[in-house]
């Protein structure tokens, strides 16, 4: 009995051990496809953390002295007076604290953005029974989301079309509602998959790995930075 217990917990180990080697070989076939896309487009990988990329993306994510924010795996390439970003960020004093991978992220003078965040939401039917449990879902999410941002929820009274397709959080509802005027909101929303943005003043970030499991199987990091571009020109002036 002692002889079977000790092969079981044997197995047990090569088990978790195998698993474990898998993990890590795909954690490290992952990060080689991501650096080998990101060359193609045209970015150096940066072996130090850019201040002027730090300063930014605590303006956006840190909402409490407590938080300590950390970006990783950092991208960037240089296009006149714009720089232009991938990186992971994280909340390093969270067990949980990953706040977004492979983040698009811009800092340009053609930026002049009041403070602001955007997710887009899959489509779902309210009316359903499975529209209804979302629909309490992203009622807990956005309590949540609300006083993780710092913001307040924006109301878009003249774009009611967009109600259940958009999420907006911001600190000034007439500046965030002008800068809105000018997006081409259907366009962002009819991307495959769920999309975040925030900005604020020269900077602005696009993040498709928000809500993972609406993420698009076929996952291209060059498609999405086509995405990218395409949605910070809607933000510049």
């Amino acid at each position: 009995m002692r002889f079977q217990s000790e092969l079981l917990a044997l197995l047990v180990i090569l088990v978790f051990a195998a698993l474990l080697l898998l993990a890590i070989r795909a954690s490290r076939k992952q990060a080689a496809e991501k650096t080998h896309q990101a060359l193609t487009l045209g970015y150096e990988e940066v072996t130090s953390r850019p201040s002027q990329l730090i300063r930014r993306a605590e303006s956006l994510y840190k909402r409490a002295e407590y938080q300590s924010i950390q970006i990783d795996q950092v991208f960037s390439k240089r296009d006149g007076n714009q720089e232009f970003f991938i990186f992971d960020i994280s909340d390093t004093n969270k067990d949980d604290g990953d706040l977004g991978s492979e983040v698009f992220g811009v800092i340009s003078s053609q930026l002049a953005l009041p403070h602001f965040s955007l997710t887009t939401l899959p489509g779902f039917d309210s009316g359903s029974l499975i529209g209804g449990l979302m629909e309490s879902l992203l009622n807990k999410v956005l309590s949540v989301a609300e006083k993780y941002h710092g913001l307040k929820r924006i109301e878009l009274p003249d774009r009611l079309d967009f109600d259940q397709q958009v999420i907006v959080f911001g600190k000034d509802q007439a500046a965030v509602s002008d800068l809105l005027e000018g997006v081409d909101l259907r366009s962002i929303t009819k991307i495959a998959t769920p999309v975040h943005i925030t900005g604020v003043d020269d900077f602005l970030t696009v993040d498709f790995s928000q809500m993972g499991s609406f993420k698009d199987p076929q996952y291209d990091l060059i498609a999405q930075h086509g995405e990218f571009t395409r949605i910070a020109r809607y933000f510049m002036n």
